[in-house]
């Protein structure tokens, strides 16, 4: 009995779907419906919109009017608006289209089923588009499939990578730790080598100095007292206004006379002597004092007459210097004796002057005088000059000592610089996420070009990237290293660079990589879809998917 009943239910509803009298829907009911919701269209009596609005009569489904509100009551037809009929396209891939589509008088399904009311004749096409699509497919599972070989080389490589830094930096460390116990012991010895270096380096130059304030001295009272005997025409042993009126160089305001008062102002008196002179005068008037023409011979043997009060008075300063610094290993000696032999020259020649030269000669003597004493010192070629004379023999001993010290210091040193420098780098690039499984280690350190028409795009992995122009222009910065931004299930698929040159009135620049699967490492399209943001595609086996490599389509034998 229950058999029987289900046959005639069977039966039944074989027979609603064959033929529905009370409407144009012969062979329609089920048209454009996925098998996944068949079951839903199964009802005799009536049929629940699938959004659950409301019920409507079985014999209401694709009777070319929309009941229910998401069109569901008419998958075979073009009544509704938001409606949706399902291609079937046996033997390729089922389609979902819009139903205003269907009966429109073009073949949208590969099958050609959307336009079963119309005249319009549509080629089934599945076979075909089966074919391309799994010639398609196959082709890109090649293509992981090589990449991913490729890829595994990469990790294998990483694993390799990863232990022989671990290795060297253990290395470098145990390394860095001997030689800088060795520096310290060069420091030592460097510190101990350069203490009798500084001290004999000391004592020359304080006593070159000494020497040369004396010879400054000397030059500078020189100076002065042929000045004061020069302006002292008078020989009363006085500077008097009269005096130095008549060198109207001194004069500032050059345009009207060197007046009486503006002397006064100069001298600080109506006369000086030779020791208010040197206080009061002789600096104010040295840079633009100018000798007169050559004085009579009266006058020049008055100028040799002072010119040997002045020499004898630093033949005693002389020797009090020499007296004080005898005990300088030689730095005066020679100077001492230079100018004892001028004061014997000089007295020989006072002894004589009266006899034996004339006007001429008495002035030519005075300026070999002036220049004797200005040369009396140790080394007379660097009287013009502030030239520290060469160190003694057992100074530059020293020094050499402490050369060698320094260069064996600074050659270890060195080596901890160095030392110092690959550890960081091996940190630094243990800290890179090269990818789950190293994948991207092959990216460390390597850098890769782009070129357009008027910029190359450079980007050096894990590190920065540059537009750089091709018209000679400065290179642009378009985002430093940032981090990985790809999709939750492989965020290794896109990376950032960000914090780039900023813009002309405008963010900073960034790049986004976007990584497809390719048999080798390379950059195929670069553009700027945002201003100031760029994105880069960019091809390399790291990104090849092993489960597409190893997903084959068997191609079914269905009947067309």
């Amino acid at each position: 009995m229950m058999l029987l009943s289900s046959y005639i239910t069977s039966v039944l509803i074989i027979t609603v779907f064959a033929t529905i009298s009370s409407g144009n829907i012969e062979h329609t009911v089920l048209r454009g419906v996925p098998s996944s919701l068949q079951s839903k269209y199964a009802q005799l009596k009536s049929f629940a919109c699938l959004d659950g609005s409301s019920t409507i009569p079985f014999e209401y489904v694709n009777d070319d009017y929309c009941d229910c509100r998401d069109g569901s009551d008419e998958p075979g037809t073009s009544a509704c608006p938001n409606g949706r009929f399902f291609c079937e396209n046996k033997g390729y891939i089922g389609t979902s289209i819009p139903s205003h589509l269907v009966g429109d008088g073009i073949c949208d399904c590969c099958d050609g089923s959307d336009e079963y009311e119309t005249s319009v004749v549509c080629n089934n096409t599945c076979f075909e588009l089966a074919q391309k699509s799994r010639a398609e497919h196959e082709a890109r599972r090649i293509l992981h499939e090589v990449g991913v070989a490729k890829k595994k080389d990469i990790m294998v490589k990483s694993i390799v990578a990863v232990s022989a830094r671990k290795a060297r930096l253990l290395e470098l460390e145990q390394e860095l730790q001997t030689i800088d116990n060795e520096l310290k012991e060069k420091e030592a010895l460097k510190q101990l080598a350069e203490a009798p270096e500084s001290e004999a380096k000391e004592k020359h130059q304080k006593l070159w100095e000494e020497q040369r304030a004396i010879r400054e001295a000397i030059a500078h009272d020189n100076q002065m007292r042929e000045m004061f005997a020069d302006i002292d025409t008078n020989n009363d042993s006085l500077v008097s206004i009269e005096e130095l009126q008549k060198h109207t160089e001194l004069d500032t305001d050059q345009e009207n006379e060197f007046t009486v008062e503006e002397v006064r102002s100069i001298l600080g008196a109506d006369s000086v002597n030779l020791d208010e002179f040197n206080v009061t005068v002789f600096e104010q008037i040295s840079n633009s004092y100018q000798k007169l023409p050559q004085p009579s011979t009266e006058a020049a043997t008055h100028l040799e007459e002072v010119t040997e009060k002045i020499d004898e008075a630093l033949k005693q300063e002389e020797e009090k210097k020499t007296t004080t610094t005898s005990g300088t290993e030689g730095y005066y000696e020679e100077d001492t004796n230079h100018h004892h032999d001028d004061d014997s020259d000089h007295h020989h020649h006072d002894e004589d002057a009266d006899h034996h030269h004339d006007e001429d000669a008495d002035h030519h003597h005075h300026e070999e005088t002036i220049t004797t004493v200005a040369t009396s010192l140790d080394h007379g070629k660097h009287i013009h000059d502030d030239t520290v004379p060469q160190y003694d023999d057992e100074t530059k001993k020293l020094m050499e000592i402490a050369d060698h010290a320094r260069n064996e210091y600074n050659e270890v040193e060195r080596k901890v610089h160095d030392v110092k420098r690959q550890i960081e780098d091996l940190r630094k690039q243990a800290d890179v996420d090269v990818g789950s499984h190293g994948e991207y280690s092959a990216f460390m350190d390597q850098c890769f070009d782009y070129d357009e028409r008027e910029y190359t795009y450079r980007v050096c992995m894990f590190k920065d990237a540059k537009q750089i122009s091709k018209g000679g222009g400065s290179d642009v910065t378009i985002g430093y290293w940032d981090a990985w931004t790809g999709p939750s299930d492989n965020k290794y698929l896109k990376m950032k660079y960000a914090n780039g040159a900023t813009c002309w009135n405008g963010p900073a620049r960034s790049l986004t990589i976007t990584f497809q699967c390719g048999v080798d490492h390379k950059i195929i399209d670069v553009r700027e879809p945002t201003r100031c943001e760029y994105s880069m595609l960019f091809e390399t086996p790291s990104a090849c998917d092993e489960k597409i490599a190893t997903t084959i389509i068997h191609p079914n034998h269905e009947e067309f």
